[in-house]
């Protein structure tokens, strides 16, 4: 059954991947950064990652280590206009938890939802921007997948410079189970720095690189935070306490990642990823009552695409 729900979630499910020119998701991941790329091309995306995390010790007195195996697939829309555009992504993420020692956390589903929008004003190089994301997740045995929910709102204004330049600046709402609402700024640079090499900026930053100018070849390098939400199945939380707490998963990934593109709709995408900071915060009724750190790791990671 463990099998099957693996090959399931590989087949049919998965998170958020971008559509257009570069047709790839920088890390496999369903984050804003991943659907602000420049784009061409228009249509809808269908992808498939696959991710292997190894092994990577626990710090702070917890014994053993954590290795993980991430199946994400995604499905995309894309619509450009003369003054505007829409991007919408749905997408499913199953993860395989390898503990050594204890189990912290079990095999984990993530259901997402993105969509980001802007509009450019009649000549002028000013315009808005909106943004909407939401994600469920929890164990897959036990959890009730609605309980783990995080969700995201921004707003702001857009200078353009060039034909594929901006810069925005607005607010963003973060809200997540067990904790406070959060309000951020929000700046997003989405920079064609020369008609091959383009840099945007998110929750970190990603910068690529077009080897021969024809979109067929592509190579680029990211860093990024990632934040998940995870609802636990019910379980002692010390003695004379029992209830359904959450994780809540931090990360910071440094990847550098290879795209080829065939028949222009097709692309494969290999990548090696580095987790340079990762920790898993149990919490239950807004308290904290257990914190895990791992060691630095190392991931590799093969996505593959359709456009249509």
């Amino acid at each position: 059954m463990h099998n099957i729900r693996k090959f399931l979630a590989f087949a049919i499910f998965g998170t958020l991947t971008t559509t257009g020119a570069f047709g790839q998701s920088p890390t496999g991941g369903t984050t804003f950064l991943d659907i602000i790329s420049p784009q061409q091309e228009l249509g809808i995306t269908l992808s498939q990652n696959y991710e292997h995390q190894f092994s990577s010790d626990l710090k702070g007195g917890f014994n053993g280590d954590l290795a993980a195996d991430v199946y994400t697939t995604g499905l995309d829309y894309a619509n450009f206009w003369k003054q505007g555009f829409v991007r919408a992504g749905f997408g499913y993420e199953y993860s395989d938890w390898d503990w050594s020692g204890p189990t912290y956390l079990s095999d984990t589903q993530k259901l997402s939802l993105q969509t980001i929008g802007g509009y450019r004003f009649d000549q002028s190089d000013w315009g808005v921007f909106g943004l909407v994301g939401s994600s469920l997740g929890a164990e897959t045995s036990g959890a009730d997948l609605g309980d783990g929910y995080s969700y995201r709102f921004g707003f702001g204004g857009t200078y353009h410079w060039g034909q594929r330049s901006s810069f925005s600046l607005g607010i963003m709402l973060i809200g997540q189970t067990e904790y406070d609402l959060k309000v951020l700024p929000l700046p997003i640079l989405n920079w064609q720095i020369t008609d091959q090499l383009n840099l945007r900026t998110f929750n970190g930053f990603t910068l690529t690189y077009d080897v021969f100018g024809n979109n067929q070849t592509n190579v680029d390098f990211t860093t990024q935070y990632e934040s998940d939400t995870f609802r636990l199945k019910n379980q002692t939380i010390r003695p004379g306490l029992t209830g359904d707490p959450i994780v809540n998963k931090d990360s910071v990934i440094i990847a550098a990642g290879v795209t080829q593109r065939f028949l222009k709709s097709l692309y494969v995408r290999a990548y090696v990823e580095g987790i340079v900071y990762r920790e898993f915060e149990f919490r239950y009724s807004r308290n904290n009552y257990r914190t895990i750190k791992t060691d630095p790791g190392i991931a590799i990671g093969l996505q593959g695409g359709w456009n249509f």
